[in-house]
């Protein structure tokens, strides 16, 4: 049986960003891909929580933080907004963590370590700790999801815009008579919210003004659940 945690324990350089590509190449598995192309390094369902719980130390030094870790952290354990259910058995732990995720989950850490070489944050160091089957980690999980309230019978809107012909994120139109911000195809709207939002942001280019406005939207949300007092 193929060792199951395949990541260095811990990983140093001079650099966060080094510290990252450190990460990148010592990584086993091969690549993942997205819908767009964009390749990352494969890791398990067990090696991405790990990475997860790395970079939600690593958010201590980040003023907006690892907001989505948990929403991350669900994919791994194959949470289905409908039953709440995690699946921490040895044979999701083993699965491979999907690509469109594992790209968004790449990019949240380039942006962290990004900000900590800008900020000269002392010491670039990853510690990578196998969390996937521990209680308390999962205990967290459970109760960031509720209070989440992210369920599939709501739509959020994104600030992008959705083209016309293929219904995926697009640039949004100048209108050359107003100058205003315009789009012909309607806005984006994700029924699970879960998954989808950073990647919205991170492939599209929009305004600076309707990115401020995402990030506030993306914060977790109390949200009371139907049938529940």
């Amino acid at each position: 049986m193929p060792e199951r945690f395949q990541l260095p324990p811990v990983i140093t350089s001079s650099s966060w960003l080094t510290t990252m590509q450190s990460l990148w190449s010592q990584s086993k598995r091969g690549t993942v891909k997205d819908d767009a192309g964009i390749e990352v390094p494969a890791w398990t369902n067990r090696e991405a929580i790990a990475v997860i719980a790395a970079m939600r130390e690593l958010a201590k030094g980040v003023p907006t933080g690892f907001p989505l870790w948990y929403q991350f952290a669900a994919v791994a354990y194959g949470w289905q907004p409908r039953t709440e259910e995690l699946d921490n058995s040895a044979a999701q732990a083993d699965r491979i963590y999907p690509g469109d995720d594992a790209v968004e989950l790449n990019a949240e850490l380039e942006r962290m370590v990004t900000h900590l070489d800008q900020r000269m944050h002392p010491n670039p160091r990853i510690a990578l700790v196998d969390m996937f089957d521990r209680s308390g980690f999962l205990d967290e999980l459970r109760t960031a999801l509720r209070q989440d309230g992210a369920q599939v019978e709501f739509k959020i809107p994104l600030p992008a815009c959705k083209d016309p012909a293929s219904g995926r994120p697009a640039k949004p139109v100048k209108d050359p008579r107003t100058g205003k911000w315009t789009c012909p195809g309607g806005a984006v709207t994700i029924d699970d919210p879960l998954t989808a939002i950073l990647k919205a942001l991170a492939t599209v280019a929009i305004p600076v003004g309707l990115v401020l406005l995402a990030i506030g939207a993306v914060q977790p949300r109390r949200r009371r659940r139907k049938g529940r007092r």
